[in-house]
C-alpha cells in the first residue's frame, strides 16, 4: 500500500448537459435534474489519493442512486429513478453531465410541485464493478448494516486487500450541520425528499475511512525542503532529535553547505510499517485498551450506507492487516506489482552505489522535519472503530567525517531500530500522522491526528456563469465549504 492531509479545495457547479433524446419531450431545460459537487482531495479509481482537486473528481466522476417516492417522504431505497448513475465533467467541473437526462416529476391530479419527492445519494470514485472485482468497490445492494435499524438503504460493498493498495472511498452529503459528537459522529444532511427546483443537487464528499501516514503535499515540482518555505512536512515524517547539541554539524545544515564536507550524516535505507502482530492472533499483543488484537486471515469486506454515511466491517471482531515497505531502491519500486513498496526521498535515502567521499553523500536527516516519501504514496487505509497496533522498523546509517581513515573519509555504523505504536479508536475522515525522531543511537515515534484534508485552491464563481474564469481561483484557501452557484 502506498501513498498518502485535508482542509478543503475546489468546488463546481453543473449543468446537466445536452444529449440526444430518442423521444419527443416538452420539458423546459430548467426541469432537468442537475448536480453540483464539492471536493477537497483527489479521487481516483486505481488506489491513488493525492491532493483533492476538481479536475480529478470530474475525470473519475461519482455515482448517484435516486429514489422517487411520490407524495411520501423517503423511507427505503428502491432505485426507481437512478441506479449507479455516473456524473462527470469534461471541462474540469465547469459543467457536470450525465445521461440519459432525467427530469423532475410533473405534479398530477391537482398536486403541487412540492408533492413530488426525489431522494439522491452519492459515493466516489465512480465504479462499475464486474463479476471479477475482488477488492475496492465490488458491488451494490439494498439492505441494512448489521445491527442497524430495519430500514433498507443503498449499500456500497467494499473489500480491503491485505497485500495491495486500497482505493479510497468517499460519501456525498449535502450541508455540513456539524462535525459530530462522541455519541453521534455522523451529523450530516443528505439529499432526501427533494422537490422540483432550478438549482443544482449539491454534494460534498467526505472520506469514510481514515489513513495512516503520508508524504509531501504541495507545489510541483517538489521544492527543496531545507530552503523553500513552501515545503510542508506532514503524514510520515522524519527529523533529527532536536535535543542533540545545537552546535553539532548534523548533516552540515547549520553551515548552509548542503553538500556537507564535515560533521555527521544519517541516511535511511528502509522503513517498514505494518500492523501487529504478524500472525492472525498473538495473545502477547494488546491494543491501547489491553484487549487482544485479532486479524482476519483473508481480505475483509464491509459496507457503506449511503443514507447514513456509516461504514461497517462485516466482521467487526477482526482488524485489518497491512504492511508497507519504504526502500532506497528505485528499481524495486518500479518493478513492484503489489504496490507494497514506496521510494524514500532522494535527500534522505542511503545510496545504492559505493561512495567514498563524505561530501558526495546525501544531506540525510537533519533537525528540519521532512517527509519520508519521494513522491505521494498510496495510503495505509484504516477502518473507523478499530484500534490498530502498528510496528515500525527503520534501518539507517550514521556516518561521521574523518579524513584520517584509510579507505574513505568517514566512519559508518548501520543500525536497525524497532518501535510499536498503539492508536486510540480510529475515526472516519481522519489522517493519522507518524513522526520518526531519529537520534544517533536511538529512535522515538510520535503519533498525531488531524482532519483528512489539505489547504487547496477554492473556486468562487464571481460572475455566476458556471465557468472557472481567470481570477476566480483563490490559492491556498482554508475554506471548508463552498456555496454552489445556481444552475443556469
Amino acid at each position: 500500500m502506498k501513498k498518502f492531509v485535508f482542509i478543503a479545495a475546489a468546488a463546481a457547479v453543473v449543468l446537466a448537459g445536452c444529449v440526444k433524446n430518442e423521444v419527443t419531450s416538452n420539458h423546459a431545460p430548467e426541469d432537468a435534474v442537475s448536480f453540483g459537487a464539492y471536493s477537497g482531495r483527489t479521487i481516483t479509481k486505481a488506489g491513488v489519493t493525492d491532493d483533492m482537486n476538481l479536475k480529478s473528481l470530474a475525470t473519475n466522476g461519482f455515482g448517484v442512486f435516486a429514489t422517487y417516492s411520490g407524495t411520501y417522504d423517503f423511507s427505503e431505497a428502491s432505485d426507481n429513478f437512478m441506479y449507479n448513475q455516473k456524473v462527470y465533467s469534461t471541462d474540469e467541473g465547469a459543467n457536470w453531465i450525465y445521461q440519459p437526462i432525467k427530469y423532475w416529476p410533473n405534479p398530477t391530479n391537482g398536486q403541487s410541485a412540492t408533492d413530488q419527492k426525489l431522494s439522491f445519494f452519492a459515493y466516489a470514485p465512480y465504479c462499475e464493478p464486474g463479476t471479477a472485482e475482488t477488492k475496492g468497490i465490488t458491488g451494490f445492494e439494498i439492505g441494512s448494516l448489521k445491527d442497524e435499524p430495519v430500514a433498507k438503504h443503498n449499500l456500497v460493498k467494499y473489500t480491503f486487500s491485505k497485500d495491495e493498495a486500497n482505493v479510497d472511498l468517499m460519501w456525498g452529503y449535502r450541508t455540513r450541520t456539524g462535525m459530530g459528537t462522541p455519541t453521534d459522529p455522523y451529523v450530516f444532511t443528505v439529499n432526501d425528499n427533494q422537490t422540483r427546483k432550478a438549482t443544482t443537487i449539491p454534494f460534498i464528499f467526505r472520506h469514510l475511512l481514515a489513513k495512516l501516514g503520508g508524504s509531501y503535499e504541495g507545489p510541483t515540482p517538489t521544492p527543496n525542503p531545507y530552503e523553500d518555505p513552501s515545503y510542508k512536512a506532514n503524514g510520515l515524517t522524519i527529523v533529527a532529535n532536536p535535543t542533540l547539541d545545537p552546535t553539532k554539524e548534523f548533516g552540515n545544515i547549520l553551515s548552509g553547505d548542503f553538500g556537507g564536507a564535515t560533521g555527521t550524516k544519517i541516511t535511511v535505507k528502509s522503513i517498514n510499517v505494518k500492523s501487529a502482530p504478524a500472525t492472525a492472533v498473538d495473545p502477547t499483543v494488546k491494543d491501547i485498551d489491553g484487549n487482544d488484537v485479532v486479524y482476519a486471515t483473508a481480505n475483509q469486506t464491509g459496507k457503506l450506507d449511503l443514507f447514513t454515511g456509516k461504514f461497517k466491517l462485516d466482521n467487526t471482531a477482526e482488524a485489518i492487516q497491512f504492511e508497507q515497505n519504504l526502500t532506497n531502491d528505485a528499481a524495486a519500486v518500479a518493478a513492484d506489482a503489489t504496490h507494497s513498496l514506496s521510494e524514500i526521498a532522494d535527500f534522505l535515502k542511503e545510496p545504492t552505489t559505493a561512495i567514498t567521499s563524505f561530501a558526495s553523500l546525501p544531506l540525510g536527516v537533519t533537525k528540519k522535519e521532512v517527509n519520508v516519501y519521494k513522491d505521494e504514496a498510496n495510503p495505509i487505509i484504516l477502518v473507523p472503530g478499530t484500534k490498530p497496533v502498528v510496528d515500525v522498523t527503520i534501518t539507517y546509517y550514521v556516518r561521521t567525517y574523518d579524513s584520517k581513515l584509510p579507505d574513505k573519509d568517514y566512519s559508518e555504523v548501520p543500525q536497525t531500530v524497532w518501535g510499536r505504536i498503539k492508536f486510540p479508536e480510529i475515526e472516519a475522515n481522519k489522517k493519522y500522522n507518524l513522526r520518526i525522531i531519529l537520534g544517533l543511537n536511538d529512535v522515538k515515534f510520535e503519533a498525531s491526528v488531524q482532519e483528512w484534508a489539505t489547504d487547496g485552491d477554492v473556486w468562487v464563481d464571481l460572475d455566476g456563469d458556471g465557468v472557472v474564469d481567470p481570477g476566480e481561483i483563490t490559492p491556498g484557501s482554508t475554506a471548508t465549504e463552498i456555496n454552489l452557484p445556481e444552475n443556469l
